[in-house]
C-alpha cells in the first residue's frame, strides 16, 4: 500500500454494506494511551514529540496475528492539505491533530481497519473501524493490539483511576465506542431531536460526521459513550449495541410511517434526488450529500433500484472536496469543485443505469 492510494482513493472498510437495513455504516472503537513519565502532547516541544513518534512506531507489532498488516506510517507535516483532508474524510484522522502537525503521525494497516494517531490529545490514539454494527469484533482487534503494545511500551496507569489521559473524561478504560448511523426517516418525521435529547441519560452523546463540534451531513450521526471511568470495556460495548439496535428499530418504524402516510410525497422526493444527481451540472457538497441521503433511504425502503449500495457509499466519500482536489492536477475554484462534483454524480448514476422509482 502506498501513500498515494491511501490519501487518494475514496475507499475505507465501512463502505461495504452490512445489515439488511444499511442504517449502521460503521463501528469505531478508540483507545487513549499515554507513555508513563512523559508530558501530555500539548506540553511537548517538537523534538520530544518526534522522539515519542519514533518510539511508538517502533513498537508496532509485525508478527503473530499482526503479521502482514503492512503498517504505513505517514508524517502529517509531510502531507499536502488535501491529503490530510482525505484522511479526515476517511475518519482515520481527527481535526485536532491537524492543528499542529510537527511531531505528529498516523499509522494505518493495509485494510484501513486499524489506525493509530501519534501525539494527538494523547500520545497514542488507536482505533479499530469496521463496517456495520460490529462492536465486539472491533474490540477483539483493538484489545489484541493494545495487549501487544503494552508488552513493548509502559503506559501511564493508576490503580484507582485506570489509564491516565489528557482529558479527565477518558480516564479509566480510555475507551470510546461509537457507531455512524444514517437516520433520514427520523429526521424527516421530526422525531430525531427528541430522541437525541434522551441520549445523555443513557450515558451517550451524539456528534456530527467529524466528531465533537461538527455538524451532520447527509443525515449521518455519530453516537458514542460519554464516560469511560467506572465502566468496563464490555459494559461500554454492550450499552452501545443496545442503544444502536433501538435507534435502528426506531428508524425502521419511521420508514414504515412514511410508507403508510406520505408515500407519494416520499417517492417524489427520492425521484427528484435521483434526477438531481443524474442531471445537475453544479452541486455543492451539502446538496450532494442531501440527495445521496434520500437515495439511500429509497434503497433501504425498496422504493428505487438499479443502484449498488457499495457504489452509493463510495459516492458519499468521493463528492467531498479533498477527493475532488486529489483527482485534479490543479487547484479548483468553488464553482469548479461544484462542477466536478456534479459530473462525478452524473457518471455514477448513469453507470447505475439511473434509478427507477418503484
Amino acid at each position: 500500500m502506498t501513500m498515494q492510494n491511501l490519501t487518494a482513493l475514496p475507499y475505507v472498510a465501512w463502505v461495504e454494506p452490512q445489515d439488511e437495513h444499511r442504517i449502521v455504516l460503521s463501528t469505531r472503537l478508540r483507545l487513549a494511551r499515554n507513555l508513563s513519565g512523559r508530558n501530555f502532547p500539548h506540553r511537548l516541544n517538537d523534538a520530544e514529540a518526534e522522539e515519542i513518534c519514533g518510539k511508538l512506531a517502533a513498537a508496532l507489532p509485525q508478527d503473530g496475528e499482526f503479521a502482514g498488516e503492512d503498517w504505513q506510517i505517514l508524517r502529517l507535516d509531510e502531507l499536502l492539505e488535501r491529503e490530510q483532508g482525505v484522511l479526515l474524510e476517511k475518519h482515520l484522522l481527527s481535526r485536532d491533530i491537524l492543528q499542529h502537525t510537527q511531531g505528529r503521525a498516523l499509522a494505518v494497516n493495509a485494510a484501513q481497519t486499524l489506525a493509530l494517531m501519534f501525539n494527538e490529545e494523547d500520545h497514542l490514539r488507536m482505533q479499530a473501524i469496521l463496517p456495520g454494527l460490529q462492536p465486539e469484533a472491533a474490540w477483539q482487534r483493538l484489545s489484541a493490539l493494545d495487549d501487544r503494545l503494552s508488552e513493548r511500551l509502559d503506559f501511564a496507569f493508576d490503580d484507582k483511576l485506570g489509564f491516565l489521559t489528557a482529558c479527565p473524561t477518558n480516564l479509566g478504560t480510555g475507551l470510546r465506542a461509537s457507531v455512524m448511523l444514517h437516520l433520514p426517516a427520523l429526521q424527516i418525521t421530526g422525531r430525531l431531536e427528541g430522541i437525541f435529547a434522551q441520549l445523555p441519560q443513557a450515558g451517550m452523546t451524539v456528534r456530527g460526521v467529524y466528531g465533537e463540534g461538527s455538524q451532520s451531513e447527509g443525515n449521518l450521526f455519530q453516537i458514542s459513550n460519554r464516560l469511560t471511568l467506572g465502566l468496563t470495556e464490555e459494559e461500554i460495548i454492550s450499552r452501545l449495541r443496545r442503544l444502536t439496535e433501538q435507534l435502528v428499530a426506531q428508524e425502521v418504524q419511521a420508514e414504515e410511517w412514511l410508507r403508510a402516510n406520505r408515500l407519494l410525497w416520499l417517492q417524489d422526493k427520492i425521484g427528484r434526488a435521483c434526477g438531481i444527481l443524474s442531471s445537475a451540472y453544479l452541486l455543492s457538497s451539502a446538496e450532494a450529500m442531501q440527495q445521496i441521503s434520500l437515495v439511500r433511504l429509497g434503497l433501504a425502503m425498496g422504493l428505487c433500484d438499479k443502484i449498488d449500495w457499495r457504489e452509493l457509499n463510495l459516492l458519499m466519500l468521493a463528492v467531498q472536496t479533498p477527493f475532488l482536489l486529489t483527482d485534479s492536477r490543479e487547484n479548483l475554484s468553488a464553482a469548479e469543485r461544484d462542477a466536478a462534483r456534479a459530473k462525478l454524480c452524473r457518471q455514477k448514476m448513469c453507470g447505475s443505469a439511473q434509478a427507477d422509482i418503484l
